[in-house]
């Protein structure tokens, strides 16, 4: 095994079990102490679960994330699926950010706030430049909310969570 791959499934396995511990515990994203962007925390989900290549947010929905109707705002779904993919894009290992080079998504239900949403973030393949996820998002019922595909370019810009997963820093 070359050394880079070994480093990718290290990190891989780093970042699973960060986001387990925080799901046994109960934690949300806004109370790491990592370098964690502010959106996210703002949105201020609570993992679920994490494997490579999947991981399950949960999100309350806020007065500030509604329509005029005071239902769960479309931008907002939207952001939290892209949210929830870019969580999920970090237990894959990779040294590089990987970046939204599209975002389709398909508005199917509606939330109110006070309520809670589950969103599910996963990976569909893994090409040479390319990978292909998606994300639904989905009532406490577990009714379809809305869904999501997207396509991420790799890139080598290394973010501070990751140097800071390499350096084996502490999140919480």
């Amino acid at each position: 095994m070359s050394q880079e791959k070994n480093e990718m499934e290290k990190r891989s396995e780093r970042m699973i079990n960060l986001f387990n511990m925080a799901a046994k515990s109960g934690m949300k994203i806004g109370q790491f102490s990592g370098p964690i962007p502010a959106f996210s925390k703002w949105l201020n989900g609570k993992f679920l679960s994490a494997k490579r290549g999947e991981v399950i947010i949960e999100f309350d929905v806020r007065p500030e994330m509604a329509n005029p109707t005071g239902l769960l705002h479309g931008g907002m779904q939207c952001a939290m699926m892209d949210d929830t993919i870019g969580v999920m894009t970090t237990t894959l290992g990779y040294k590089g950010f990987l970046i939204s080079v599209d975002f389709h998504v398909d508005y199917l239900g509606k939330v109110k706030v006070g309520e809670k949403v589950r969103v599910k973030g996963k990976m569909i393949r893994e090409g040479r430049n390319i990978v292909h996820v998606i994300a639904e998002l989905y009532n406490m019922e577990g009714d379809l909310i809305a869904a999501g595909n997207s396509n991420l370019l790799k890139t080598k810009y290394k973010p501070d969570f990751v140097k800071a997963v390499d350096k084996k820093l502490e999140f919480i």
